[in-house]
């Protein structure tokens, strides 16, 4: 807004036309961020990423089905074996 001039822009300068497009702004290259050809653990790094919703269906399976709601709390316990037997093996 100039001097006397009262007319609202509403966050637009009036240099460029607003079509309503958002841009995004580009962010230059950081390097080395690219994820590796080969990830390493294989299965077991895979297990230990589901292993929690794992252990959650077994629970809900366990009490429902089995009304086995007082005891099935102990899948719990499993992600926390498989990462200690993860740490053990290396």
């Amino acid at each position: 807004m100039n001097a006397g001039d009262n007319t609202p822009t509403y966050g637009h300068s009036g240099d460029e036309a607003q079509d309503g497009q958002i841009r995004p702004i580009p962010v230059p290259s950081q390097g080395g961020a690219s994820v590796p050809a080969e990830r390493k653990g294989g299965t077991m790094a895979g297990l230990m990423a589901i292993s929690s919703t794992l252990a959650l269906i077994a629970f809900m399976i366990i009490g429902f089905v089995f009304d086995g709601w007082a005891w099935g709390w102990v899948v719990f316990l499993m992600p926390g074996l498989l990462k200690s037997w993860q740490a053990a093996q290396n």
